[in-house]
């Protein structure tokens, strides 16, 4: 058993509200177990001048298949009235526990 560990970047499309957006990493050997978490993230408005409301970015694991971990990240940015557009990206730190070769 080995662990290992890969950080990825998944952008943050301009857009509305909730976003969920899909991402997954390849490891070099078949996945025994594994786990996301959040590194980092960046949200930032189109326009200027808005009093945040909500600010939100999870992470959830979503499976693995043979060598790759796939996971979701969800988020938000809004002000009070929830209509303006936002973009960013989200850093993701993958930790998996590798089957013997």
């Amino acid at each position: 058993m080995a662990v290992e560990f890969i950080t990825t970047r998944i952008d943050v499309p301009r857009g509305r509200g909730r976003q969920q957006l899909n991402g997954s990493v390849s490891f070099q050997s078949k996945v025994r177990v594994a786990n996301i978490a959040l590194r980092g993230f960046l949200l930032d408005f189109v326009s200027s001048d808005h009093h945040i409301n909500v600010v939100e970015v999870t992470t959830d694991f979503a499976g693995t298949e043979g060598e790759i971990v796939r996971f979701r990240v969800n988020c938000q940015y809004a002000d009070k009235n929830f209509d303006d557009e936002y973009f960013g990206h989200v850093d993701v730190l993958v930790i998996a526990d590798l089957r013997d070769a």
